[in-house]
């Protein structure tokens, strides 16, 4: 599909696209034995250890306050949240999450539960605003902008029609099994 403005939503499609593979190959080809991905099985043995792991540590060392504030869900599966995206559009949430929960929550606890929340909002809308001046200010007219952080993803391999590869396949070969060797 072409967006000709460019607004996608990669998280939903790459979560559609594998129900739709692992639904057509069959889940017993993917992840079943001798599968390709039978590897992955060993998330759940592992989270099961993770998880416990973290309970034993939480129960043996109950003074450490910073221990309570790791929690292995999130850990595991919140970086899967980021994985279609640029991490470039999450590490400047970082800092401002870090000053809000960790440095002004400790000293100020009664603004920060009064404000905390308005800050967030306030920060959401100002997005949506931002997102709404830029494409009906910039995009929608066709004004151009010039400047290093719109040309420098066109500055490597990304520019050219034939893309920089590693290594090249011979005509007649391809990557993956051999016709016949599926299972």
């Amino acid at each position: 599909m072409e967006a000709p403005n460019r607004f996608t939503c990669p998280f939903v499609n790459s979560f559609f696209t594998s129900s739709i593979l692992w639904g057509t190959i069959g889940p017993i080809k993917v992840f079943g034995h001798g599968g390709y991905y039978s590897m992955l099985l060993l998330g759940f043995p592992l989270g099961a250890v993770v998880a416990l792991s973290f309970w034993w540590a939480k129960r043996r060392f109950p003074g450490q306050t910073w221990l309570r504030q790791c929690h292995p869900v999130v850990l595991l599966s919140g970086a899967t949240h980021w994985a279609p995206y640029n991490v470039g559009y999450i590490i400047p949430s970082v800092p401002l999450a870090y000053l809000s929960w960790l440095f002004i929550r400790k000293r100020w606890l009664a603004m920060w539960s009064k404000f905390n929340f308005l800050l967030s909002a306030s920060l959401s809308a100002a997005i949506a605003i931002s997102g709404l001046v830029i494409f009906w200010a910039i995009q929608w007219p066709g004004v151009e902008l010039k400047w290093w952080g719109n040309e420098v993803s066109y500055r490597g391999c990304e520019s050219k029609t034939d893309p920089c590869r590693l290594m090249y396949v011979k005509d007649g070969e391809y990557f993956g099994p051999r016709l016949g060797d599926f299972h």
